[in-house]
């Protein structure tokens, strides 16, 4: 297995999912505009449902049999949304994304975790080409909502754009190689170990989905320009994309719980100043400069957890873990963004991002507690 194959597909799908988060809102027609949640939560709730069946298959058959699958349905898909606007079509087309995006990205992670080795670099080159392809995608869909007047056409654009990508990835996914047919003749139940940061990972991709309704808050609230919040987000996505590659080196080296607590420093920095920026305490433009080493040290946590799980998944059982971890990562999501969006509405800036800080406290919390019982357990079944 080629870990530059699975980067490559990484970012090039990653474009075509960052064109579509720009695009599929615009599909809705203005009167149907509370709908747009419906068809947006369908994605992050299919991929949600179908990732542990894929992790269970992920060791019977080929990796690139899965990904090839996974991206000829959203090529497919992609396609379809240009024909029709009906809201209930819309909502089923980006269910089958969902699943789509679970067969891609479940045997994708799998095939990383069958390396054993430098697992920080590893998780950390797959999320840092995660964040860069989309970048680039809601760069493309941008531009075609500037260049085109009409906004659904820019989006149905788009979209075609969208689907040229997903097959461009096609050829990468048939070149995938990896394990295959992986019996394990035993039951077991599944390792506290491996199941001790999910808390942790739900509560991070909360977060992120709080972090996705923010810029809609900065512009009404705090009369910030929407390309000046983008330009934020894009900055912040880069220091994330070369932070992961570098503390998931850095996780090989010195231990994953280091780094884990170096990230949980840094997010908790990103909180701090992001409160004082949206209460009125400091001025955006002064809190970039403190945001972007926080930034930095809180990207320490997407690889540092990834390479946790990686290295104590035993043989055959890398696709069922991979697939419950990606689990929080389509929900906690999607959660985050109804969060946030209820929480700008009705409570303001200020106490959205304290939900947000609430959301670590719990998940660090619940975290902890588990790490307890592991501990606890670990010790007892040691021999006195």
């Amino acid at each position: 297995m080629s870990g530059d194959e699975v980067l490559m597909i990484n970012t090039v799908s990653r474009i075509g999912y960052g064109i579509m988060v720009i695009a599929i809102p615009y599909y809705i027609p203005s009167h149907f505009s509370a709908l747009v949640g419906v068809v947006l939560s369908a994605y992050p709730i299919a991929e949600a449902l179908a990732s542990i069946p894929v992790g269970l298959v992920v060791g019977r058959f080929k990796a690139n049999y899965l990904v090839s699958i996974g991206v000829l349905i959203m090529f497919a898909s992609s396609v379809l949304f240009t024909v029709s606007n009906d809201w209930v079509t819309l909502t089923i087309l980006h269910g089958i994304m969902g699943v789509a995006a679970a067969l891609m990205t479940v045997p994708l992670l799998t095939l990383v975790a069958y390396r054993r080795i430098k697992l920080g670099l590893g998780y950390g080159g797959f999320f840092s080409t995660y964040f860069a392809g989309y970048i680039v995608g809601i760069g493309i869909s941008g531009l075609m909502q500037r260049l085109i007047n009409n906004s659904i056409e820019a989006a149905r654009v788009s979209m075609l754009i969208a689907s040229v990508v997903f097959l461009a990835t096609l050829p990468l996914a048939l070149m995938l190689k990896g394990k295959r047919g992986i019996k394990v003749h035993r039951k077991r139940g599944l390792k506290h170990s491996e199941l001790t940061l999910l808390p942790l990972w739900l509560g991070i991709m909360i977060m992120l989905g709080i972090a996705f309704t923010l810029p809609t808050g900065l512009t009404s609230h705090l009369n910030i320009s929407g390309a000046y919040v983008a330009l934020i987000y894009v900055a912040a996505a880069l220091v994330l994309a070369f932070g992961m590659m570098m503390f998931g080196a850095l996780a090989d080296r010195i231990g994953v719980m280091r780094v884990i607590m170096i990230g949980l420093i840094g997010l908790t920095l990103v909180i701090g100043m992001a409160y004082l920026a949206v209460s009125g305490v400091i001025s955006i433009s002064s809190a970039i400069i403190p945001l972007v080493p926080s930034i930095l040290l809180a990207s320490a946590l997407v690889p540092s957890i990834y390479a946790y799980v990686g290295y104590r998944i035993e043989e055959g059982s890398e696709g069922l873990i991979m697939g419950i971890y990606n689990i929080p990562t389509a929900v906690g999501i999607a959660v985050g963004n109804l969060l946030g969006g209820f929480s700008i509405s009705h409570l303001g800036l200020g106490l959205t991002v304290a939900l947000a800080a609430l959301v670590l406290a719990l998940a660090t919390l619940l975290t902890g507690v588990l790490w307890i019982i592991q501990d606890t357990h670990h010790r007892s079944n040691q021999p006195t």
